[in-house]
């Protein structure tokens, strides 16, 4: 070779140096590899071209639901965080241990006589266990159903029994610190007795001249709430902002709200929700106005408690069946509501009082019947509202498929989710004429976490179960792209792709429960 032999000697040290890396860089990655042997790589394999697949943690299994074939998968087995898609498993455990039409209530009880002046001479108990709907036009219908019952004075004190549930009122597994301190809707409290989603409704409407300071009050009163409002009405045309600071004292339950910010003249009122500071102050609270309200006289007070075995029920309300509870909570993904219904199963499986830990025993045994080892997966909490929770995609599958061969809890299943083009979260996606109600799913995001847990229907009628879970990215819409992507191609499919020797498979459908 021609050049100096120094030069060829550095080339020569050069070309090995490289050659190992050169070499790793042609080796294939076992994903594709496996990716590429499934019936749907046709159809979805283009899509791994994706920068999320290099950039992101992309998780993905799609199964057919009627062979329960793993018909295209992208490390199915990877733990992720699954944000809210948690709550399909949640409803799915709940539906398996408490049944479609069990129901929350909250009962009013007494220790003593009612004479015929309508006088209850002892005390009265208000015990709950934890109804997610229960509001305040409910609580005022229970009073109403007391005085149709002939009791109009209380001659002791009322008990609030909440005991049904314990281990306090916080999400675990959420440690935002902004949130704690705010108080966002989404991160309210639980409690057995608990009001209006334990969220206050922060009103705020301009005033009749420019300069005076707008309106500002709560939908529902409440003497535990001070505002100190420091808003303008401003001119119609300029640019109106809010902006609200809360100061909650949780032992006390009382909240102070600094809300500043310019109102425009003329514009429409506004509704802002913060979670209230403590649930049992807060329906103390709002229960002493209603009793004032209806003249129902009281001549003790309203205090914790417990109700003694001995007392006597006067008036129960129910709550909604179980199945429409599920229906608001995955449709609009209310965490309150999943917390509220994993801590009741915990208590009617495992025992009163209800716990969090209780509940995510009971999705254990859940993925136990699934045939899920305990040591894939973490639990923390039954909303998803956590980083430290993990599931795969072949596990949310699994819970789909369970739900899809379970006729007893099929329809109530698929009914909770929402779909797409028509309501939930799914309302503004899939929404193409061909594309509407073919799809039914969860969502779940954080930030850095976009999640989808999916029924699909395909052109040809086949119906698929597809789970996504991303993490560790920067930006949504790209996540969310993906996921449309991966949906409109099996909306698209016109036929049964022929499955191949080499693909996986999901495993048959579970038994059913007896």
């Amino acid at each position: 070779l021609p050049g100096p032999p120094n030069m060829l000697r550095l080339c020569f040290l050069m070309l090995m140096l490289l050659w190992p890396t050169a070499w790793a860089d042609d080796e294939p990655d076992p994903r594709h590899v496996a990716a590429q042997s499934m019936p749907l790589h046709p159809v979805l394999g283009e899509l791994l071209d994706h920068p999320l697949f290099t950039s992101s943690d992309v998780a993905l299994q799609v199964v057919d639901l009627q062979t329960g074939d793993e018909v295209y998968a992208w490390d199915a087995d990877a733990p992720l965080v699954p944000a809210s898609t948690m709550k399909v498993v949640t409803s799915a455990a709940a539906l398996r241990t408490l049944g479609p039409t069990w129901r929350f209530h909250t009962a009013l009880l007494r220790d003593g006589e009612v004479n015929d002046e309508g006088v209850l001479e002892g005390n009265l108990y208000v015990r709950g266990t934890g109804d997610p709907t229960l509001v305040v036009e409910k609580l005022w219908k229970l009073l109403v159903d007391l005085e149709v019952e002939g009791v109009v004075e209380v001659n002791g004190d009322v008990i609030l029994d909440d005991t049904y549930f314990s281990d306090g009122p916080m999400i675990p597994g959420w440690r935002k610190k902004v949130d704690i301190a705010n108080g966002p809707a989404y991160f309210a409290p639980v409690g057995a007795l608990s009001l209006n989603h334990n969220a206050l409704s922060i009103v705020i409407a301009p005033a009749v001249e420019v300069g005076q300071p707008p309106r500002l009050q709560l939908e529902t009163p409440s003497t535990l709430v001070r505002f100190e409002n420091r808003l303008v009405t401003v001119a119609e045309s300029k640019r109106g902002w809010v902006r609200i600071e809360r100061d909650a004292d949780l032992e006390a339950g009382t909240t102070v709200f600094t809300v500043e910010g310019e109102v425009p003249h003329g514009s429409p009122v506004q509704r802002h929700y913060r979670a209230v500071a403590e649930p049992r102050s807060w329906f103390a609270s709002v229960l002493g106005d209603l009793l004032e309200q209806r003249g129902l006289t009281l001549s003790g007070s309203i205090r914790a408690g417990s109700t003694p075995s001995e007392a006597d029920e006067i008036v129960r309300l129910w709550s909604p069946p179980l199945h429409e509870i599920l229906n608001h909570t995955n449709k609009y993904s209310s965490n309150f509501m999943a917390e509220h219904v994993l801590k009741a199963m915990g208590a009617e499986v495992h025992g009163v009082p209800g716990t969090a830990e209780k509940g995510l025993e009971a999705i254990r045994s859940y993925f136990d019947q699934l045939g899920i080892p305990r040591d894939e997966y973490t639990v923390v909490n039954g909303s998803g509202l956590s980083r430290d929770a993990q599931l795969r995609p072949s596990h949310l599958n699994a819970v789909l498929l369970d739900m899809h061969h379970e006729p007893l809890l099929a329809p109530e299943f698929r009914t909770m989710l929402s779909v797409g083009g028509r309501d939930g979260t799914l309302r503004r996606r899939f929404d193409e004429e061909d594309e509407v109600g073919r799809v039914r799913g969860k969502t779940g995001s954080l930030n850095g976490v976009y999640c989808l847990a999916a029924y699909v229907q395909s052109r040809s009628g086949d119906t698929y179960a597809v789970s996504v879970l991303v993490n560790n990215f920067r930006r949504t819409r790209p996540v969310r792209v993906l996921h449309d992507r991966i949906g409109e191609a099996l909306l698209s499919l016109e036929g049964v792709p022929v499955p191949v020797a080499a693909g996986g498979s999901a495993g048959a459908p579970p038994p059913s429960n007896p």
